[in-house]
């Protein structure tokens, strides 16, 4: 996810994410959705390391190496919180710098097979992702020249 340098710098700014999905379901289970989906929002790390951490792994290849703390976003409210949803939104605000960690953040999205693994090979969502700065400052010309310039 692009940063732009303007929106690195001070400032009260904040960043929402919102999940949406649709997962098959039954009425007659307590856990009525036969997929999960949660997100996090992870900055200042390389993506080789993000996708180990959070992959998948069998008990042989053992634990996942460590994301140092201060590399996770903070997104309010928590997954745990947050994960049992359909529809999943949280923010974090920030106040100080955060240029140390770079100009792209990484969303990490992850399906988690339930119930209904067995017969549903994939899942439909959409994500949305809003940054929102108190100066009066253009982010979104400069997002849009810098995926521009991507794709």
């Amino acid at each position: 996810m692009p940063i732009p340098e303007l929106f690195q710098s001070g400032g009260r700014r904040s960043i929402r994410v919102t999940l949406a999905f649709d997962p098959p379901v039954r009425h007659t289970r307590a856990d009525y959705a036969g997929i999960g989906m949660n997100f996090r929002l992870v900055r200042g790390c390389e993506p080789d390391l993000i996708f180990e951490h959070f992959r998948r792994r069998t008990q042989e290849e053992g634990r996942q190496p460590d994301i140092d703390g201060r590399f996770d976003c903070g997104l309010k409210p928590s997954p745990r919180e947050r994960e049992r949803g359909t529809l999943q939104t949280a923010s974090v605000t920030f106040t100080r710098g955060t240029e140390a960690y770079g100009d792209s953040y990484y969303l990490v999205v992850r399906c988690d097979a339930g119930w209904a693994a067995t017969f549903e090979t994939q899942q439909r969502f959409a994500i949305v992702v809003e940054l929102t700065h108190q100066a009066e400052v253009q982010l979104y010309e400069r997002l849009r020249a810098r995926v521009r310039l991507r794709g």
